[in-house]
């Protein structure tokens, strides 16, 4: 024994004292002690040599979280283990009380043991309650009634009929396992490598999401983690791997000075670890730039702890997740997302693409051709109707309709037949929304009307009654029900065939990505590409008008916004769609701003209704119908609810 461990004798047992390393007791370091109750001196230092054996592991730490790193093998050995025999229960009692000791430094350093140790607070709660349970039973035991039970069951063994044994053995020690049960809790996990789990985990989401997107948003940060450990097991990940996870997650760079083939997010780690963050790339040096906090926690994070549940809930790892929480102060902070400025507002609607421009494929060139594409409308449905940009895409022409007298946008999963007949057997599939609550009606702003939406609408039914029937070899060869059929079919057509749709190798369809790229193309040509400046901003400039109203609730808001109404008790009870009131002041919103847009929107309307302009019909291109991919995605949805 060392001067910092000796055992003394006091009231007929031995103690045993250590002093605790120096990452545990920072000041002067702090004595550790248990009792070995025992009269045999010799059998008191072999058990305190055993117990300072492991000790002295834990005094080549540095600090808390190595100890508590250093301790976490024996923990997830011990916490599965029922206590054996006397001899056990003395060293899982001093384990217990130094591993306590690291937990509690750990915490004063302001982490959880958690945090640096996934899993360490419930091994370590099923380490306590078998000690507990041990303890009580050796108490239990040592008592006199316990001693009269053992000399009862003794003599009655001698009494009985039975043959006696051939030998005098002493009474057994009290039997310290538990219940069969809870040692066999542990059979119900299975070992996998993670690339193994992954690959459950991509199929059981293509059941769920309909299409593989989880290919594209969740498995390359997984694949990261893969490569970056060596694929463990699921069930052997500790600390170690955490740290080395969480320290690496951060250092990842961003795709731009990349190759496509040279865009896998190991790649980009190891390349920036390798050869620091500039690439030379066609004699021109790029400045690697770190991926912001925004990917890092809705990405990378919520990634690995979507696929972490998974893997608890099917027992291939164990709980609770890790957490992959990380970040550095060389990652970007995220920009929040900001309304348009009055001056913002005015100039972006006064540029080519509303008051006159070169064409089609030139939308930011000034000249004399009126293009209302799909462009035009989505920018001012965002801003007047404050839909969201995947919400406008996927408006067909019977959305259009009447409610309390006015026109609306009907966003729904389904059209009007189709989910009358499946009212009382729902379906999932049709149009796809953000949650429940984004399928609403959406009060159609007066300016728009007046801008021509109806028009519109109405060319495109027209376009397609009238090829229809030609096709069909003229009405007069065609029945009244079949031209009933074919204008209800005809009210199926997009709203915006013009809009061309991105659609990923995984089958997701990126309604809004379009647009997006359009209007950050946009606002660099105008000048405007300040931070918080995006296309989502039209939808918080609407936001903003509706903040001005009085006489509006919040719950409206809600309603008007398609967001949840389930935040409190309160905002639960009321209609869930859109009133009549609620809807008349939407059609009626005006303010300065409102005003001063609808100045420059019908005066470039005007100049074309006179001439001035050359009005192009934007929605005879039509850019979906011929798109095979967006065709075999929409094909596939179909199939989920027709």
């Amino acid at each position: 024994m060392s001067r910092s461990a000796f055992i003394s004798r006091r009231d007929g047992r031995y103690l045993f004292r250590a002093r605790l390393p120096a990452c545990l007791s920072p000041k002067s370091g702090s004595a550790f002690r248990i009792s070995l109750r025992t009269a045999d001196y010799k059998t008191a230092k072999l058990r305190a040599a055993r117990i300072a054996s492991w000790m002295l592991s834990v005094k080549v730490a540095e600090d808390p979280e190595s100890a508590l790193l250093a301790l976490w093998p024996r923990l997830q050995a011990l916490a599965v283990e029922p206590v054996c025999g006397e001899e056990d229960r003395v060293d899982r009692a001093a384990f217990q009380g130094v591993a306590f000791e690291a937990q509690y430094r750990v915490r004063l350093g302001g982490r959880k043991p958690d945090q640096v140790v996934p899993g360490w607070d419930e091994h370590f709660v099923a380490l306590v309650r078998e000690n507990s349970r041990a303890n009580n039973e050796r108490e239990k035991s040592s008592t006199v009634l316990s001693r009269i039970e053992e000399k009862r069951a003794l003599y009655a063994a001698v009494a009985s009929p039975a043959p006696p044994p051939t030998g005098h053995a002493a009474p057994a020690a009290p039997d310290f396992r538990p219940p069969a049960a809870a040692a066999a809790s542990v059979d119900r996990y299975t070992r996998r490598t993670m690339s193994e789990v992954l690959k459950e985990f991509l199929d059981a989401r293509e059941q769920q999401d309909g299409d593989r997107r989880a290919d594209s948003d969740i498995e390359p940060v997984v694949r990261f983690v893969i490569e970056l450990l060596g694929d463990p097991v699921m069930l052997d990940f500790n600390g170690e791997h955490l740290l080395k996870v969480k320290r690496a997650l951060p250092a990842i760079p961003t795709p731009l000075g990349f190759a496509p083939s040279e865009r896998s997010l190991y790649f980009r780690w190891q390349w920036a670890a390798k050869n620091g963050w500039t690439v030379e790339k066609k004699g021109k040096a790029i400045k690697l730039k770190r991926v912001s906090e925004t990917t890092l926690i809705g990405r990378y994070e919520s990634g690995l702890n979507t696929f972490w549940k998974f893997a608890i809930e099917h027992w291939f790892a164990y709980e609770p997740a890790p957490n992959f929480e990380s970040s550095s102060k060389y990652n970007p902070p995220a920009a929040e997302r900001d309304a348009f400025k009055p001056d913002e507002l005015y100039k972006f609607f006064a540029s080519p693409p509303f008051t006159g421009c070169h064409g089609i494929a030139r939308r930011w060139t000034p000249g004399t051709a009126f293009v209302q594409d799909y462009f035009y409308w989505a920018e001012l449905i965002e801003v007047l109707c404050g839909m969201r940009p995947s919400e406008i895409a996927q408006l067909r022409c019977r959305d259009i309709l009447e409610l309390y007298g006015k026109l609306h946008f009907r966003y729904a999963p389904l059209s009007i037949e189709q989910q009358e007949k499946h009212r009382f057997d729902p379906q999932t599939g049709g149009t796809r929304g953000k949650s429940a609550s984004a399928f609403r009606w959406v009060t159609i702003h007066g300016l728009i009307i007046r801008l021509g939406i109806l028009e519109r609408r109405d060319a495109i039914v027209a376009a397609f009654i009238d090829r229809k029937v030609a096709e069909l070899g003229g009405r007069q060869k065609l029945s009244a029900e079949q031209l009933d059929d074919i204008e209800i079919e005809a009210h199926e057509e997009w709203l915006f065939p013009d809009w061309k749709v991105y659609v990923k190798n995984t089958g997701e369809i990126k309604w809004s990505h379009v647009l997006t790229k359009a209007f950050t193309y946009g606002i660099e040509k105008l000048g405007m590409d300040r931070a918080g400046l995006v296309n989502y901003s039209g939808r918080h400039t609407f936001k903003g008008f509706l903040d001005d109203l009085k006489g509006l609730s919040e719950r409206s808001r809600l309603v008007v916004f398609g967001h949840s109404t389930k935040k409190d008790v309160s905002s639960r009870y009321g209609p869930k769609f859109i009133s009549e009131e609620q809807s008349e002041i939407i059609q009626k919103l005006s303010s300065k701003q409102i005003w001063r847009l609808a100045l420059i929107l019908i005066r470039a309307k005007r100049k074309a209704e006179c001439g001035d302009l050359r009005t192009v019909s934007a929605w005879r291109d039509d850019q979906r119908a011929q798109d095979v991919k967006l065709q075999r995605a929409l094909a596939k949805r179909k199939e989920q609810y027709s």
